[in-house]
């Protein structure tokens, strides 16, 4: 196990990750304290994968995490994690035709569950930018 680290350490590790993922997950704030070193590694890894220029853009990567964890982790569990991806992805432009279609893709492959959980998860992600759209006073941007 890692040395803990202080907790202004751990405060500015599991900062980072919510600002990297846009949302403060709980898990990320117990991982910073107590295996910092593996919190590192994966802002790191993010920095490599996500934020150096690549092939395909911020809405892509959002289109494949979408795609993963609806084939994955199916599970209602995991609803507010794809939900998350979701609304990152509708905000940056994916259509929801676009995702609905990517997750069609994998019906041959994995089966309609991933069609179906992932379109219900896009569904009520739709509802929630409407939400905060609406609280904000910001027009609908989920389509």
């Amino acid at each position: 196990m890692s040395t803990p680290t202080t907790p202004a350490d751990a405060r500015s590790l599991a900062d980072a990750m919510a600002a990297r993922r846009g949302r403060r997950y709980p898990a990320h704030a117990y991982l910073a304290e107590h295996f910092p070193d593996y919190v590192e590694m994966l802002l790191h890894m993010d920095y490599v994968v996500r934020q150096k220029p690549r092939l395909f853009d911020e809405r892509m990567h959002e289109l494949f995490h979408i795609v993963a964890l609806a084939v994955e982790m199916s599970n209602p569990v995991n609803q507010p994690h794809l939900r998350q991806h979701l609304k990152k992805g509708l905000r940056l432009g994916l259509k929801p035709e676009e995702i609905a279609e990517a997750l069609m893709v994998c019906v041959n492959p994995c089966g309609t569950k991933v069609l179906t959980y992932g379109v219900t998860c896009m569904l009520e992600a739709m509802e929630e930018i409407r939400q905060e759209d609406a609280a904000s006073g910001k027009g609908d941007a989920a389509g």
